[in-house]
């Protein structure tokens, strides 16, 4: 039996409509995924207008490829880091762009795909990779780092918890490694209090793993700068965040920049789904847009 997956790209129309400001113009999907957002962006350009899109997944590389086949050469995929435009745009010969789009949310072919091992809600390896090449995957970190290096990355991402987690890990696997998603998930539930639950125990945790193994914020700060040096005037950065942690590294960054000049805000408070979208998509309930606009 064929499983089909599916992902529902959140804040759909809003993010289109605030990023497109030229019609024509050259814009890129720098996490194309399935190519929700690209397909989007596409239909709402002029027949001139076109599109690059960039993911560091090979998967979703070809997954999107097949889906906005019918745009013929308006739109050019790469399987590449977002963190890596600068190097495509002086290969492709792109002097400038019209507007970037970053949706930093994981797909949902990869929370739903078990054998990815992003989620704790199907047993699978502890692997985390968005780009299979990576060499480093959630079991290494959690089998080989050492206790300092978990409690950090773990209290980061909010976990209170953190000290007693990576202590009872780094006890635990001297006995035995930890092999899958679900063994890790099931023993930090044994370890932590069972009172004032809102969440899955597991989730800071998980988000901490799969942070640390796809160099997300790493990455994000590269992407931003990156992406401003090729915006034209006018041009538009939108991204997408779904936790507090990314959001505020955009939020900062994005004051910074209209603080220096150049830039302004696009909208001062970020944009949240509203309750219908959230009825439809559960997965988009934590998103926030932000947008900013070079002026010079």
């Amino acid at each position: 039996m064929t499983i089909e997956y599916r992902h529902e790209p959140v804040l759909l129309q809003e993010t289109v409509d605030l990023l497109i400001t030229d019609k024509g113009g050259l814009y890129v999907d720098a996490t194309i995924g399935m190519g929700g957002h690209a397909k989007k962006i596409l239909n709402s350009l002029d027949k001139d207008g076109k599109l690059l899109g960039f993911d560091w997944d090979p998967e979703m590389v070809n997954i999107s490829k097949n889906n906005l086949m019918e745009y013929g050469n308006r739109v050019k995929i790469i399987g590449t880091n977002f963190s890596n435009m600068e190097e495509v745009f002086k290969r492709e010969g792109i002097l400038n762009i019209s507007g970037i789009l970053l949706d930093l949310g994981v797909s949902s072919l990869h929370f739903d795909k078990p054998q990815r091992g992003f989620s704790f809600k199907n047993e699978g390896p502890l692997d985390m990779r968005i780009n299979p090449a990576n060499p480093l995957t959630a079991y290494t970190i959690i089998n080989k780092w050492p206790y300092e290096q978990i409690e950090h990355l773990i209290r980061i991402c909010g976990e209170r918890f953190s000290h007693k987690i990576a202590k009872a890990i780094v006890e635990r696997r001297e006995k035995k490694l930890f092999e899958t998603t679900t063994e890790l998930a099931n023993f930090i539930d044994m370890i932590l209090p069972k009172t004032n639950r809102k969440s899955n125990p597991a989730t800071k945790t998980f988000l901490a793993l799969r942070v640390a193994v796809n160099y997300e914020f790493e990455n994000l700060t590269k992407g931003i700068q990156k992406a401003s040096q090729f915006l034209m005037p006018g041009g538009r950065m939108a991204i997408i965040t779904f936790h507090s942690l990314e959001d505020r590294i955009v939020k900062e960054t994005f004051n910074f920049m209209s603080k220096m000049g150049g830039w302004k805000m696009v909208n001062k408070k970020p944009i949240m789904p509203t309750e219908e979208e959230i009825a439809r998509n559960n997965r988009a309930r934590s998103a926030k847009l932000r947008v900013i606009e070079k002026t010079k």
